[in-house]
């Protein structure tokens, strides 16, 4: 995958259930190309163990939310389970503009916020690209949940819920990627990721 400074920018959000591995695409992209950034976006949720704040998230107050919100310095936000999330407009506009291609992971309510604001930023409905990660099962994404260790039953039940709300919005997206493998679903990512550059002429 060439630098980004060979072609337009590209801001690609993925979304999906809890645990069909958005995170895991978002931080191997990352981590394996120099040309693309990750979106810090905002959170009132407290940091949880090994989480450091403006690398991880803007961990902020719920006063600190709300100014911003009343600056309207939020592209989105959304109140996800019991705390609110937020992706800074300004940080995406500066590097759009400077040609730095972007991934971040953001909920599907998050994805349709982001597309209508977009219509007041040409620049971000210009390089925008939306991905959506669909589970094989639920069942598989059940046991997924289980193995992370994060959630008791009750939790892992309610994101359960969700992830059925969420499948129904799939077909709102530019792709769709029906988890493989890590190895497979990164590969797929990458090509979208290209085509979205314009450097595949179908994918």
């Amino acid at each position: 995958m060439p630098d980004s400074n060979q072609d337009n920018a590209v801001l690609m959000i993925i979304a999906g259930p809890a645990g069909s591995g958005k995170s895991t695409l978002c931080d191997r992209l990352v981590q394996e190309f120099s040309s693309i950034e990750r979106v810090v976006t905002c959170t009132t949720r407290p940091p949880r163990e090994g989480e450091i704040d403006g690398q991880h998230y803007f961990f902020l107050s719920d006063e600190e939310f709300d100014r911003r919100i009343e600056n309207d310095a939020f592209l989105e936000w959304a109140r996800v389970h019991t705390n609110r999330y937020g992706t800074p407009k300004d940080l995406i506009l500066e590097k759009l503009n400077q040609n730095i291609d972007l991934v971040m992971n953001i909920d599907v309510q998050g994805v349709a916020t982001v597309k209508e604001a977009s219509l007041k930023e040409p620049i971000i409905a210009e390089r925008l690209t939306t991905v959506f990660i669909m589970p094989p099962s639920l069942d598989e994404l059940i046991e997924r949940l289980r193995g992370r260790g994060q959630d008791d039953e009750a939790e892992i039940a309610r994101r359960i819920e969700s992830a059925k709300k969420e499948v129904k919005a799939k077909d709102q997206f530019d792709y769709v990627i029906e988890t493989r493998t890590k190895d497979e679903d990164f590969e797929e990512i990458c090509r979208i990721w290209q085509k979205a550059k314009g450097l595949l002429d179908k994918i």
